[in-house]
């Protein structure tokens, strides 16, 4: 079944490119391209909409497009792209569709990496059983992740991907059962015996915990130097609180990417990861408009 929607969304996505056009933007280089080690981009709440009276799902969807050509024009290619979660509104399967299938045409990264968020698995009004393993057939039937789970890892140019998912239909917090901790401090302990980074990818926050103290996830993750936590879920604007220290886990939250609707709040805004011998280089940019916002710049050494 699974199948049959990908090949209706890729004719889907056919029709809506059509729709979206947009100027392949101009080639953006990494710092140093003769040293990167590993390049991408992180994206948190696209939000992709379902049809609705007024067709707002149409500028959404033509937003999302143009950020994706954006983060596919990295001169020297991207290693991967990651998604933090509400990619959809509604968890719908004809946004799943808009959503999965955009990105399977347009390639914005060699790797794909899809987190699940509320919004994706129920927004805490539907069954979550169903919800999370719609979101998994998705995942396995575009990008062959092959997930039991819906939190799961990649290992990128040598990196630990870790990727963690709540696992009850909760809204402004975030499930982890003891089995997901456990596998967490598994991959922590083999990526320190690999003296690999680790970038841990949620939709939430790292303290937006349910049944569980706050400080839980950070007490596993501060064990580890060279680690960085991409979450979303606030929409929060970008600002300089956006990058914070939290029980001593380096943390970055990202803003809504395609957020049109809302006066003076930034569209495209996400991150672009480069990874050098002695430092990991955090990029801000606004990938809908094309621009560095080069006062968000922020390095973290490597600990050997």
């Amino acid at each position: 079944m699974f199948l049959l929607k990908k090949l209706i969304s890729i004719a889907i996505t056919a029709v809506m490119l059509t729709l979206s056009i947009s100027a392949c933007p101009e080639k953006h280089t990494v710092k140093d391209s003769d040293e990167v080690k590993l390049n991408f981009t992180v994206l948190s709440d696209c939000h992709i909409e379902g049809l609705d009276v007024e067709f707002t799902f149409i500028d959404t969807y033509k937003v999302f497009t143009k950020i994706l050509k954006d983060a596919k024009s990295v001169e020297n290619g991207n290693d991967a792209i990651v998604f933090l979660g509400d990619n959809t509104m509604n968890g719908q399967d004809i946004e799943s569709m808009l959503f999965y299938g955009a990105v399977n045409v347009l390639k914005p990264g060699a790797e794909i990496l899809v987190a699940a968020g509320n919004h994706d698995l129920s927004n805490g009004e539907g069954t979550y059983a169903e919800f999370s393993e719609r979101f998994m057939n998705y995942n396995n039937t575009f990008f062959g992740d092959g997930l039991t789970k819906p939190y799961f890892y990649k290992v990128i140019n040598g990196c630990y991907f870790i990727v963690l998912s709540s696992e009850e239909a909760t809204v402004n917090t975030m499930y982890l059962s003891d089995e997901q901790l456990i596998w967490l401090k598994g991959l922590l302990n083999e990526a320190d015996e690999n003296n690999a980074p680790v970038f841990v990818m949620a939709h939430h926050p790292a303290n937006y915990l349910e049944a569980r103290e706050g400080d839980e996830l950070t007490d596993i993750l501060n064990d580890y130097y060279n680690l960085l936590y991409f979450c979303g879920h606030t929409h929060a604007e970008f600002t300089p609180d956006s990058v914070y220290e939290l029980d001593g886990v380096s943390c970055i939250n990202l803003p809504r990417c395609t957020e049109w609707k809302t006066e003076g709040y930034d569209t495209g805004i996400g991150a672009q990861v480069e990874l050098y011998d002695d430092e990991i280089l955090v990029r801000i940019r606004d990938f809908h408009d094309s621009v560095w916002l080069e006062e968000y710049e922020y390095s973290y050494p490597i600990e050997k």
